[in-house]
């Protein structure tokens, strides 16, 4: 799961550069196409372990899969990388109270205070980016409904992803994701068909890494942790996007940017420190 947040936080700085080139709904829909072919290749010799689950569970993610991907890039229209990824980090926290009426997955107190933590660290690097203030404008809320979307995601592969097969599952996921964007996609063969050579290595890492691996790992996570564990370990992309955007995106950032990263952390090493002890004794 450490290793999904990785390869998604590169993704915020990836989209927002991607986006002069191509349209957010292109732009999505075609790399979840892309990524479909890839994965259905994947699945071919699987293909006799498919389950009811396995097609409901992909389904019901794709359908979030689709709308959280979709709210995120019309939001990096309008909102730098890093804000981006810290506002996905703040929804996306709630999958563990998604989790408790719809599955049955009560927190326990060590993860609400891991939870509250790294809440309140997102809550410094929300806003007030290289620029920018403090009110909340279209691009971070837009950013908002796309992680909440993402909240219930993680939700929906707490439920399905124990008993279906995790490459099965991470295709039809895809699938039908792409299924409910390409209608809207107009002209966009035509316009990946134009871009310049950087742009389509960023599609590339877009597809091979954001849309194939990180979902894969997400996935084979999800057989092993609760949801609540999961939306907490996906607090870590901010901090992972944080050092992308400097690296790579040159943004700047506030002081105290850093100290919500290291709340983010201090949230996560906590509770997972907690929850591997009983198998160290």
């Amino acid at each position: 799961m450490v290793l999904a947040t990785l390869l998604w936080g590169a993704t915020f700085v990836v989209i927002r550069d991607s986006l002069h080139a191509v349209a957010p709904l292109e732009l999505v829909g075609g790399r979840f196409a892309m990524a479909s072919v890839v994965l259905v290749l994947l699945a071919l010799p699987r293909r006799r372990r498919l389950t009811r689950a396995t097609v409901v569970g992909g389904a019901l993610a794709g359908f979030c899969f689709a709308g959280g991907f979709l709210a995120q890039a019309i939001g990096l229209t309008a909102t730098s990388a890093g804000s981006s990824a810290f506002l996905t980090c703040a929804g996306t926290l709630f999958a563990a109270f998604f989790a408790w009426p719809l599955l049955g997955q009560r927190p326990p107190a060590v993860l609400l205070q891991g939870l509250a933590t790294a809440l309140v660290g997102s809550a410094l690097l929300s806003f007030g980016a290289a620029g920018g203030g403090a009110r909340p404008g279209p691009g971070e809320l837009w950013t908002l409904v796309g992680a909440v979307i993402f909240g219930l995601q993680i939700v929906v592969l707490a439920r399905f992803a124990p008993e279906a097969d995790g490459i099965l599952l991470g295709a039809v996921q895809a699938l039908t994701a792409t299924a409910v964007l390409l209608p809207f996609t107009h002209g966009g063969a035509a316009m990946f068909g134009a871009l310049g050579g950087a742009d389509r290595w960023r599609l590339a890492y877009l597809v091979l890494a954001g849309s194939v691996v990180a979902p894969l790992l997400q996935i084979v996570a999800q057989r092993r942790l609760s949801a609540g564990r999961v939306a907490l370990l996906f607090a870590l992309e901010p901090v992972f996007a944080l050092g992308f955007a400097i690296l790579l995106g040159g943004e700047g950032f506030a002081p105290r940017w850093w100290l919500g990263a290291a709340l983010i952390l201090t949230g996560v090493i906590r509770v997972e420190w907690r929850a591997a002890r009983p198998v160290s004794a």
